[in-house]
């Protein structure tokens, strides 16, 4: 998986007002086949007892390609499993797959 690079981070929800009219991004087109995966702070700033970060980027790569449910759930158990599943904050996990053709 190749990670998009840019883009502008909003504060989280409710912390401060959303801008108005925040200013769209255009990350490219996905092709066909092509997997977008969206997902708050909490799934990377999850820490394990020891006080390790969750590898999410490792994880992803790690599961390749699949369904985006086995992809969720995959990522899901390995977070589970890393904080001994005890997470400390929200996380959500929006996996986005073009299968047309």
């Amino acid at each position: 998986m190749q990670p998009l690079d840019g883009g502008e981070t909003l504060p989280p929800l409710g912390v401060i007002p959303v801008p108005e009219a925040p200013v769209p991004q255009d990350c490219g087109p996905l092709h066909p086949g092509d997997v977008l995966v969206l997902h708050t702070d909490g799934a990377e700033d999850a820490r394990d007892p020891a006080g390790r970060f969750f590898d999410l980027r490792g994880v992803l790569a790690e599961a390749g390609a699949g369904t985006p449910v086995r992809l969720v759930a995959g990522v899901h158990a390995a977070l589970l499993r890393h904080t001994s599943g005890r997470l400390a904050d929200d996380a959500a996990l929006l996996v986005l797959r073009n299968d047309r053709s």
